[in-house]
């Protein structure tokens, strides 16, 4: 069957992400969902059939979640699913902050007009989704602010690192998220993107451990 029938293929796709890589996710959405629980084996045809693809892009997908260490491939038994806890949730979290605050700190003296106002667009963007309640969108519009840190920090292993840790973290975002957690969230991101206008990269640094912790307790 032609890849182009995949309903992944959709203008919905903001970040350019390959088929494999969506594939990924959705397979890890279900996995935190519980719909796909440890032990359970993941068969590449089922899901090659549910989403209207060949083999291939799936198989890839079942890479990526392996490296992740959400998936492991035994011998003779195929492609299990890890057991997945909480406290490997806020490991991934701890290691995003320390990320965010490094991507800030690299950041300092190189935010001129063109990208504080390039920064202001993105916050324009998800403050209109916040204020629409548009939960999906404004998880979505807040990686891409996020992501533009790391651009403007200009340290490519740091953005590699970054790409890896932040894979596993939207997934979760968009299952256990609630209007309730992003009602928390977008002060403290305003707050962030002040400090960085008035050049207090320090106090945004200090914000951040509590911005992305308090995502797990809501």
């Amino acid at each position: 069957m032609s890849r182009n029938t995949s309903p992944f293929y959709s203008a919905d796709n903001q970040f350019g992400e390959s088929l494999p890589e969506q594939i990924a996710k959705y397979i890890l959405e279900k996995i935190m969902k519980g719909e796909i629980g440890p032990g359970h084996k993941i068969v590449e045809e089922h899901f090659a059939q549910e989403l209207k693809t060949s083999r291939a892009p799936v198989r890839e997908a079942l890479y990526l979640l392996q490296i992740s260490n959400i998936v492991e491939r035994i011998p003779r038994k195929g492609t299990l699913v890890k057991s997945f806890s909480r406290t490997e949730i806020r490991e991934y979290t701890e290691v995003m902050i320390g990320l965010i605050q490094m991507a800030l700190e690299l950041s300092k003296e190189k935010w001129t007009k063109d990208s504080l106002q390039s920064l202001d667009e993105k916050l324009t963007l998800m403050s209109n989704k916040f204020l629409a309640s548009e939960l999906l969108a404004y998880q979505e519009s807040s990686s891409i602010l996020t992501k533009y840190l790391f651009e403007v920090a200009g340290n490519k292993a740091l953005s590699k690192f970054y790409d890896e840790s932040v894979y596993i973290l939207n997934v979760f975002a968009k299952v256990k998220w609630t209007i309730e957690t992003m009602n928390h969230f977008h002060p403290k991101m305003l707050e962030v993107v002040a400090c960085i206008k008035e050049n207090n990269i320090g106090q945004a640094k200090e914000i951040i451990p509590g911005l992305l912790l308090d995502t797990l307790t809501e």
